[in-house]
């Protein structure tokens, strides 16, 4: 794998990975915004932190495929945020962030506790092609992608105030996405949510993953090789929720070989277009690369998990009010029956 860096300017870098070392022909590039107004504040009630920044209001929402800042540049033509005429992968810092790594002042509000937002949001373009999909990736595109999440997580987390790393990606008008080209997003915080540093500890003290990918019943498996599985947790929170994992227990896929990657790779296509062909049409989901915050590597089991929304043909999988007020999640689709049609699917 090949990364070249470019500077963006006002601290924004572009990072372009290739499988070959490959030359590019710069163009100029969308303008880089100042970073200002990102801040937390304490939630004394829920113990949790909120994340406030104005910026994303103004960010880019539905463009036409002309107008797309994730498309390559032309040399004539619209300025997009990836100033190349073509590309592979390319990884950038968000102009419109939900962190900064600038510190700034901070409005004080009496009784309340703010703090600075400290942290970076990239975004990962998968191709410089505007009507593909995550699904319609070639193995080895998917396969330099694992190894892009693994560095960027690598990468970020080299950074003493940086405690955990998440790429994901929503997919799907229904969900709030902004941007049809194919993407995904990397946030790196300074501060690791709640629900994450519960998991990790009980990851760290339960092993629970591991024993998972160990021990899970046949009837939840979906797909497996030598070295992947695929299937459905026993405590799915969404309807066909699927979790992709080696068998190797690792923090990130930098320590796993490349069969094992390609393996993770194939697992993770194949759930998709399961979950594609499973009403017939474009699935909106999101999917979470779970690698260790800071504290935890070393006993951490990595493992993507894709959450649709959709739980029949015609029915999306909205978040009711029992759900939204007290965080207990309810879901119409027994684990063992989602995973009995997903595994029925036949992939080619």
């Amino acid at each position: 794998m090949y990364c070249k860096v470019l500077d963006r300017g006002k601290g924004r870098k572009l990072h372009l990975y290739s499988l070959e070392e490959k030359e590019y022909i710069q163009t100029n590039g969308l303008e880089s915004v100042d970073q200002e107004g990102q801040h937390l504040r304490w939630n004394s009630l829920r113990d949790e932190w909120v994340l406030y920044s104005p910026l994303r209001q103004s960010r880019t929402f539905l463009p036409s495929k002309d107008s797309c800042p994730l498309c390559a540049s032309k040399l004539e033509g619209p300025l997009t945020d990836i100033p190349v005429t073509d590309y592979e992968i390319a990884v950038f810092d968000n102009r419109f962030s939900a962190l900064s790594i600038n510190l700034q002042n901070i409005k004080k509000i009496e009784g309340v506790i703010s703090d600075y937002s400290y942290g970076k949001c990239e975004v990962i373009s998968y191709t410089p092609d505007h009507k593909r999909s995550f699904q319609s990736l070639e193995i080895n595109r998917a396969v330099l992608l694992m190894k892009v999440w693994s560095d960027r997580y690598t990468s970020l987390m080299n950074d003493p105030k940086i405690k955990f790393v998440l790429p994901f990606e929503n997919n799907g008008e229904e969900i709030g996405v902004t941007l049809e080209h194919p993407h995904g997003q990397i946030y790196a915080m300074s501060e690791i949510p709640e629900i994450i540093h519960r998991q990790s500890i009980n990851q760290k003290q339960k092993n629970i993953v591991s024993n998972l990918v160990k021990s899970i019943s046949d009837d939840l498996i979906i797909s497996k090789d030598n070295n992947a599985i695929s299937f459905v947790p026993p405590y799915a929170r969404y309807p066909y929720e699927t979790w992709i994992a080696p068998f190797k227990k690792v923090d990130c896929m930098s320590q796993l070989s490349n069969e094992e990657i390609k393996s993770m790779a194939t697992q993770l296509l194949f759930s998709l277009k399961r979950l594609d062909a499973l009403f017939d049409s474009p699935i909106p989901y999101t999917m979470a690369i779970n690698f260790p915050p800071k504290g935890f590597e070393g006993n951490f089991h990595h493992y993507i998990a894709l959450q649709p929304m959709k739980r029949d043909q015609n029915k999306l999988k909205y978040l009711a009010g029992i759900e939204q007020i007290s965080g207990l999640m309810l879901s119409d689709i027994v684990p063992e029956d989602a995973a009995s049609k997903l595994k029925s699917i036949k992939i080619d």
